[in-house]
């Protein structure tokens, strides 16, 4: 007798389709502010029926009245220069005034790269008119900064710079150094047969240079910086009442041309279909944008309202709940969005931080344990650095309970170096004022 052969089984089912309208609705919540206004000016160029009028910004001697969308192109803060990051951390120094000074002017003397454009020390001295024994202490308080490798004369005193920093040995950087060549040349097969060694510790110092910066300055190179203008604009009243509006509306600067609508005689109805769609999709949008705004600013209003230094845990869902839409929609509503706060970009989602458990079993977010964290560190001595352990015991004692892993992803986070990276530099930072 023959086994059971294959069987055709019906299964009926429910699932909720998205019309094409609400298919583009959804999909426009997705874009960035730059993104939507590339393919709303895409959209006008090819659509016949859709007019759309671009931002054009008010000049500053006109005398109008600028629209939120200038005040956020002109209050959005500047991303620091090289020069600026540099002397932020000189001005923590413990220096003598003449070298403080004498270091940030320097600070405004390397390259894109993060190096001194003069050959030495003394050449350095030369140029700025500094006696030779200051200028080797400001070049010295210079290279203490971050990024590490910043001040240097040439690769190899860079790539050195950050060996130093990872704690390698003496004997261990002269290594490195030595094939150092092969590696600017791209000969890494000669690398094991010049310096005598086995495959595993070619590999081994492959991959310990490959993963050094040979311009630690090209981070702050702003000639071409990206302007990420907000969507919105949060601003407080005089009475301490905190607002949220849309920065670019796009809404208002669309419309059908209404002449040819009229003349169109039963020819572009698709075209015009299409026009009329993609209007209420950005109507919808802004809509949408601005109401979870509000909910979120609403939540988070003690921040806004200078009355906290952190943000109070939230969710997603929450906010979903709150408004009657699905926790997708809000993720993708704050998605690739930024709004406008004292002159300072903010990510929309970073209002969103999760809680953490606090003694009492009250909720701690994320973004106050973090500022815990930071503020932990920021008190540090090169006498007294906390390891990872030691910052989870004293926040512990502040009421914020979480692991040294959590600690470790937070600090990692705020781009804080570990607790040896912490301790070599404020040693070294303190090293010139010893001299004295």
């Amino acid at each position: 007798m023959s086994g059971p052969g294959p069987r055709l089984q019906l299964r009926q089912s429910q699932r909720l389709a998205l019309s094409p309208a609400m298919q583009q609705s959804v999909g426009l919540l997705a874009l960035s502010g730059a993104s939507l206004e590339e393919m709303i000016a895409e959209a006008a160029d090819e659509n016949p029926f859709l007019v759309y009028t671009p931002v054009e910004s008010a000049s500053s001697d006109s005398g109008a009245l600028l629209s939120p969308y200038d005040v956020a192109l002109q209050t959005v803060a500047a991303r620091p220069s090289l020069g600026e990051h540099l002397c932020g951390q000189i001005a923590l120094m413990d220096l003598q005034a003449d070298v403080a000074e004498a270091a940030m002017r320097l600070a405004y003397d390397l390259d894109e790269s993060g190096f001194f454009t003069q050959a030495d020390p003394r050449a350095v001295a030369l140029e700025h008119g500094l006696r030779e024994p200051l200028a080797l202490k400001a070049i010295r308080a210079v290279q203490a900064c971050d990024p590490v490798g910043v001040g240097a004369f040439n690769l190899t005193e860079c790539i050195r710079l950050q060996l130093v920093e990872a704690g390698l040995s003496t004997a261990r950087i002269q290594l490195v150094l030595s094939g150092l060549a092969y590696f600017t040349k791209g000969q890494t097969n000669l690398i094991g047969p010049a310096l005598g060694l086995t495959q595993a510790e070619t590999e081994e110092i492959t991959a310990l240079v490959r993963s050094l910066d040979p311009a630690p300055g090209r981070a702050f190179d702003v000639a071409d910086p990206i302007i990420r203008v907000p969507e919105l604009l949060v601003t407080e009243t005089a009475a301490g009442q905190v607002n949220v509006e849309l920065v670019n509306d796009h809404a208002p600067r669309l419309a059908i041309d209404s002449a040819l609508a009229a003349a169109r005689d039963g020819m572009g109805s698709s075209a015009l279909a299409e026009a009329k769609s993609l209007i209420a999709a950005v109507r919808y949008r802004g809509k949408t944008l601005l109401q979870v705004a509000r909910a979120v600013i609403a939540v988070q209003s003690a921040y806004f309202a200078g009355k906290s230094t952190a943000f109070v845990p939230l969710t997603r869902s929450a906010i979903a709940d709150q408004l009657g839409l699905h926790k997708s929609t809000v993720g993708r509503t704050i998605s690739d969005k930024t709004l406008l706060w004292r002159g300072q970009i903010v990510e929309f989602d970073s209002l969103f931080p999760a809680a953490l458990e606090g003694t009492g079993g009250r909720a701690v977010s994320s973004h106050a344990a973090q500022l815990a964290i930071a503020r932990v560190v920021a008190s540090e001595t090169a006498e007294a650095v906390l390891s990872d352990d030691q910052i989870c015991t004293r926040l512990r004692e502040d009421g914020v309970d979480m692991s040294r892993r959590t600690v470790a992803k937070y600090r990692k986070c705020l781009n804080i170096p570990s607790s040896s990276k912490r301790r070599r530099l404020l040693t070294r930072s303190a090293e010139p004022s010893r001299s004295r």
